[in-house]
C-alpha cells in the first residue's frame, strides 16, 4: 500500500518491508521505456543498414540480356549485352525454337550461342546479323515472330548466379517506321566520292566526267587549234593597223 510519498512492499507472509520512495520506482519505468525506445531505434537502424547494403549489392551485379534490334526499318539484329555494372562471367543461353532466318542465315552456329560466353564486360555488346523483316513476312510467314530467351550467368567473383528469362517479340517492330538519320562520317563518305568523281573529270577520251570517242576528241582539238589560230590571225591584223608602216 501507499503511504504519504513511500510505498511499502510485502512479503510472503503480510508483512511490511522495505518502503521505497515512488518517484525512484517512476525513474525505474522512465528508463525502461528509454531504453525499448533505444532497443527499437537499433533494431530499425539495422535494418535500414541492411536494406542499404542489399540495395547495393544489387546495383553492384552484372544484367545480361538477349533481345532483337530493328534498324533501318527491316534490319534484325540478335544482340548480347551486358546492362549491368560489373563484370559477367559464364554467360549461358539458350533459346526455345531454332533460330530460322528467311534468308538463309545460320545464326545458331554462333558460339555465343552454342559455346556461351566466358566474360561479358559491363556495356559490352555482341550483334549479329539475323533477319530482313520484309523478307520473313512475305517469303516465310511460316516462320516464328517470338522466342523465350533463358540466360545464366554468375558474378565476376563467380559466387553469386542469375537466372533471367527473357521474351524476343519481332511483332512489336511490325509496322513502325524508321527514320534515316545521316552523320558526319556519312558527310564525309559522300564529299570523298565527289572528290574522286571530280578527279575524272577529262575532256580526254576514257570512263571521265565528261567523257569522248577518239574520234570526237580529234574533231574537239582541231577545233581548238582553228579558233586559236584564227584569234592569233586577229590580233596580228590588228596590231599591223595599230602600226603601219611606210
Amino acid at each position: 500500500m501507499r503511504d504519504g510519498c513511500s510505498v511499502i512492499r510485502l512479503d510472503w507472509h503480510g508483512e511490511g518491508v522495505d518502503s521505497v520512495p515512488w518517484t525512484d520506482e517512476w525513474q525505474v519505468y522512465l528508463l525502461a521505456g528509454q531504453l525499448l525506445v533505444l532497443v527499437a531505434a537499433a533494431a530499425v537502424a539495422s535494418w535500414q543498414v541492411f536494406e542499404a547494403r542489399e540495395l547495393r549489392r544489387e546495383q553492384n551485379r552484372p544484367f545480361v540480356v538477349v533481345d532483337f534490334d530493328v534498324d533501318g526499318g527491316y534490319l534484325i539484329y540478335l544482340e548480347v549485352m551486358n546492362l549491368g555494372t560489373s563484370l559477367a562471367r559464364d554467360v549461358r543461353i539458350e533459346i526455345d525454337q531454332p533460330l530460322e532466318s528467311a534468308i538463309d542465315i545460320e545464326i545458331s552456329k554462333l558460339k555465343m550461342l552454342n559455346e556461351g560466353i566466358a566474360t561479358l564486360a559491363p556495356g559490352k555488346k555482341y550483334r549479329a546479323f539475323f533477319d530482313m523483316g520484309f523478307r520473313r513476312h512475305e517469303d516465310r510467314p511460316d516462320l516464328p515472330m517470338s522466342y523465350i530467351a533463358r540466360v545464366s550467368y554468375t558474378d565476376e567473383k563467380g559466387k553469386r548466379p542469375f537466372n533471367e528469362t527473357l521474351s524476343l517479340d519481332l511483332d512489336q517492330y511490325m509496322e513502325i517506321r524508321a527514320v534515316t538519320r545521316h552523320g558526319l562520317h556519312d558527310i564525309h563518305s559522300q564529299l570523298d566520292k565527289i572528290g574522286k568523281t571530280l578527279e575524272k573529270w577529262t575532256w580526254s577520251g576514257g570512263s571521265g566526267l565528261i567523257a569522248m570517242t577518239p574520234s570526237e576528241s580529234r574533231e574537239e582539238s582541231a577545233r581548238i587549234r582553228e579558233a586559236m589560230e584564227e584569234r592569233r590571225q586577229r590580233l596580228k591584223e590588228k596590231q599591223a593597223k595599230d602600226n603601219p608602216t611606210d
